[in-house]
């Protein structure tokens, strides 16, 4: 057998396990680890800024893919692994796998306090940072089993619901060599791809004939049915049993939204006619779906079970009953499931009948429509979030409907559910469990990375564009073109009008010069520049979709810098449902 240091038996892995990139920032612990993946293993790495521009690229290159090889970052010891946290719990509860190698101090040394050693309770104790954000962490403590504990840790990754996993290889390990039996391309490929759970087949014929007596029914999705390639099954099971279709903003683009069935995105900035429809349903079918407080606005929107049956599919059986009780339960993946139940539809025989309900919610869906008009069509200046979204949509789904879509959270996630027309599966994404801020600009890397032949388009809040948009500095090295709409108020308007609510004021909502009382902020065109992104500067609502069909056909890494309005509402679905009203700006207001 050959023999090779540890860190080279790892890079040998990824390779034949089809990893194409890797995101990294380097640092004197992870030297063995990126010699090894750049002139062994001849994987290009990607130089990012910040450990968390390469936590986020990383996440946004899986959700455009949702395929293996998982990414792979590569970060080092001490707070280099530290500043990854949050963007790893992020990618954990939204289900993203991805492997995390991240390089320790020595093994010798343990237990001595040396520099960057988290000893205080135990000898490097570092992994403990991440055992309730990860589906694994794991340290390779001897050179001759490394290769295995990464192999192990991968396959943690992808199996069940999907979820990030941590490395931790301490220096010594990395570079002590072993002699190594690596697995070969087609042993790899049949270890890493476990058949997915199928359904039960008595839930499948059960859940059928509730669904065949149900006269208002409604499917619910996800990001289940994205990570499981099931939009076409989706699609094909709607279209059979005359269902219609609405999504969490996670889940966005299950369905194409311009598809008759799809209602769009369910939830409290969701379409009218969703949240409608959801009240009114007599059956939900929920497939990789979570009812949390984001997608249920507080638990207001569905009254399960006292009006509606809910029959529950997911690939985690921990999420089937976590909020409401389910009549049925099915663990499996979204794409099995669908495949089940619409074999079970046709075997059965079954004619929907849904004519009288689709036209009710064609009804809701024109008045809706019109109650929206004016502020999709509104020429306030500074710009309104509806006029900025819509206009975006549309301009995108001109130029190219399978664009790449990243979100950042904040104000504008009340505004891009309901107003952003996805017609291609799962080329959307946005954080939804943390909503860590700088999300999306490091997502230019990553979608544009894995989607070259298509631009990538990201909205981003001034404030989260301060955390992370240096990340664009990386888009600029290595030639990576995006539009990124910068949400220019001076504000966290977020948080602003959720105060002002509660408290009839704000603290710290508001960027100022404090002598002066002038709002401020750095100059973000400037910023933009200074990364040699080409620079829009928008103030004039008809000056903003011309600015986003120049930066398309531009095909170059630009900037868009947009005054927007710091006085706005946000959008939420204006309806009071049968057993409460939708609470402001969460459900916490109705236990203060």
């Amino acid at each position: 057998m050959p023999r090779m240091t540890a860190a080279q038996t790892v890079a040998h892995f990824l390779r034949r396990a089809g990893t194409k990139r890797y995101y990294l920032y380097n640092g004197h612990a992870n030297w063995g680890l990126l010699d090894a993946l750049e002139y062994e293993a001849r994987i290009p790495g990607i130089r990012m800024r910040h450990e968390i521009h390469a936590i986020h690229a990383a996440d946004v290159e899986w959700r455009m893919r949702r395929e293996l090889p998982i990414p792979v970052t590569c970060t080092t010891v001490g707070p280099g692994n530290f500043n990854t946290i949050p963007g790893i719990a992020e990618a954990f509860y939204d289900s993203t796998p991805m492997l995390c190698l991240m390089a320790g101090g020595p093994t010798k040394w343990y237990g001595r306090g040396g520099i960057q050693e988290v000893y205080r309770y135990g000898d490097d104790e570092f992994t403990q940072l991440f055992k309730n954000i990860t589906k694994g962490a794991f340290t390779t403590y001897r050179p001759d089993t490394a290769l295995r504990t990464v192999m192990r840790a991968y396959k943690t990754a992808i199996t069940g619901r999907p979820g990030p996993v941590v490395v931790y290889m301490p220096l010594d390990v990395q570079n002590t060599e072993v002699e190594v039996d690596l697995p070969t391309r087609k042993e790899l490929a049949d270890w890493l791809l476990p058949h997915p759970p199928a359904p039960d087949p008595d839930a499948v014929a059960a859940a059928v004939a509730l669904l065949a007596k149900a006269r208002r029914p409604l499917i619910y999705t996800s990001s289940g049915v994205l990570n499981a390639h099931a939009w076409d099954d989706l699609r094909a099971f709607a279209e059979a049993a005359q269902i219609p279709v609405a999504t969490t903003f996670g889940g966005k683009g299950g369905i194409p939204e311009d598809h008759p069935l799809s209602l769009g995105v369910c939830d409290r900035s969701g379409t009218g006619h969703a949240v409608k429809a959801a009240q009114e349903a007599d059956l939900v079918l929920g497939i990789g779906v979570r009812f949390n407080d984001l997608n249920t606005a507080g638990w207001t929107i569905f009254d399960i079970p006292r009006k509606t049956t809910l029959v529950h599919v997911d690939i985690d059986p921990g999420e089937i009953g976590r909020v409401y009780p389910a009549r049925i339960g099915m663990v499996a993946d979204a794409k099995r499931a669908l495949k089940a139940l619409q074999a079970a539809w046709q075997q059965g025989g079954h004619e929907p009948r849904r004519a009288a309900w689709l036209r009710q919610i064609a009804g809701w869906r024109k008045a809706w429509t019109a109650e929206v008009r004016a502020a999709v069509t509104s020429d306030a200046e500074p710009l309104h979030y509806a006029r900025i979204v819509k206009d975006t949509s549309d301009a995108v789904n001109a130029f190219d409907p399978q664009a790449s879509l990243v979100c950042d959270t904040g104000f504008i996630m009340n505004y891009v559910p309901a107003f952003y027309t996805l017609k291609s599966p799962w080329f959307a994404t946005n954080n939804q469990q943390f909503g860590q801020m700088g999300f999306a600009p490091p997502g230019v890397v990553g979608a544009g990375m894995e989607r070259r032949r298509h631009p990538v388009v990201v909205f981003v809040g001034d404030q989260s564009f301060v955390h992370t948009g240096l990340a664009l500095a990386t888009a600029t090295e290595y030639g990576v073109p995006g539009v990124v709409i910068v949400l220019n108020n001076k504000t966290i308007q977020a948080e602003v009008e959720g105060a002002q609510a509660k408290f009839g004021r704000g603290v710290g909502d508001h960027y100022r010069i404090e002598k002066t009382g002038e709002p401020w902020n750095p100059d973000i065109s400037q910023i933009a520049a200074a990364m040699r992104a080409r620079v829009f500067r928008v103030e004039r609502a008809a000056d903003f979709k011309p600015a986003v069909e120049a930066a398309l056909a531009s095909g170059q890494l630009c900037v868009i810098d947009v005054e927007c309005s710091s006085t706005i509402k946000r959008y939420a679905v204006p309806v009071v449902l049968q057993h409460g009203t939708m609470p402001f700006p969460y459900s916490w207001n109705q236990d203060r």
